[in-house]
């Protein structure tokens, strides 16, 4: 089963995809629509991204969803809540799209953070009270 674009194996863990790969509408489940739109509307967009790659041999599993006990991340990550995910672009560099985003938010209304200063896109479509349409920017620790 897929979305547009995507197969659930891109946006989960492997051990989390072979527990529960009978079942993906669990799966599908532990996403925010708003996310998956948002996802969808960046690949329409810039084409090629990559979330996860463990499936082709790669060593990515952790940059869409994030089990609860995930090391990798904030104890409260929106990838640990289905809001957030890490994409890599075939043609464009994140700071390439990063800035297409802030330029044109209204062609991505459901992102409301992104990750800056970083080699991928992290964005995230988390609940801020009162959000006005202007996307929070965030820096990793040390960086700004």
């Amino acid at each position: 089963m897929s979305i547009n674009y995507f197969s659930i194996e891109e946006l989960v863990p492997k051990a989390v995809f072979e527990k529960y790969q009978h079942a993906h509408h669990i799966l599908w489940g532990l996403f925010n629509r708003k996310a998956l739109l948002t996802l969808i509307a960046l690949r329409a967009r810039f084409g090629s991204l990559t979330v996860n790659d463990w499936l082709w041999g790669g060593s990515n599993q952790y940059r869409g969803f994030r089990p609860g006990d995930c090391p990798i991340g904030a104890d409260l990550s929106q990838h640990k809540l289905g809001n957030g995910f890490d994409c890599i672009f075939k043609d464009y560099t994140a700071e390439h799209v990063r800035q297409y985003i802030l330029n044109n938010p209204e062609e991505f209304p459901y992102i409301t953070t992104l990750e800056m200063g970083v080699g991928w896109l992290h964005f995230d479509c988390r609940y801020i009270p009162g959000f006005n349409g202007v996307i929070k920017q965030f820096w990793p620790r040390g960086k700004a």
